[in-house]
């Protein structure tokens, strides 16, 4: 007894072109207050004039890494920003810290008709954090 199985045609599933995302620049106010956040960690500006922009975690993560002093002779490279949906914005700073390259990333949430940073965190290796 023999029994033959067929082999079964893939299914191919078409999207339509408008499911494709359109990349959109953020607003030259999110582009700003990136710019000042950095200017915070590098202590070239006052964190009194961020924390109104920043969620309270945010902002305690930004103080502590200020008041380590780690961060006061960096230079910045490229920075990158999408608008993942109309209310929010995703952005990266490099910036060169003892040598080597680490990351800013940093969240921005529109809350109440302004931007507000609701997250930051930087990457850095962990012989960098030991140092």
């Amino acid at each position: 007894m023999s029994t033959s199985v067929a082999p079964r045609r893939p299914t191919v599933v078409h999207l339509p072109n408008a499911a494709v995302a359109r990349v959109v620049p953020p607003p030259p106010a999110v582009q700003g207050l990136i710019h000042a956040v950095v200017e915070a960690l590098m202590g070239r500006r006052p964190l009194h004039q961020v924390r109104p922009c920043m969620a309270p975690g945010a902002f305690s993560y930004l103080s502590s890494r200020v008041d380590s002093g780690r961060y006061r002779r960096v230079r910045i490279g490229r920075a990158r920003a999408q608008m993942p949906s109309s209310g929010a914005v995703e952005a990266s700073v490099q910036v060169e810290l003892a040598g080597r390259w680490v990351t800013c990333v940093l969240r921005l949430d529109a809350v109440a008709e302004k931007w507000r940073c609701t997250e930051l965190i930087i990457l850095e290796p962990a012989a960098l954090q030991a140092a």
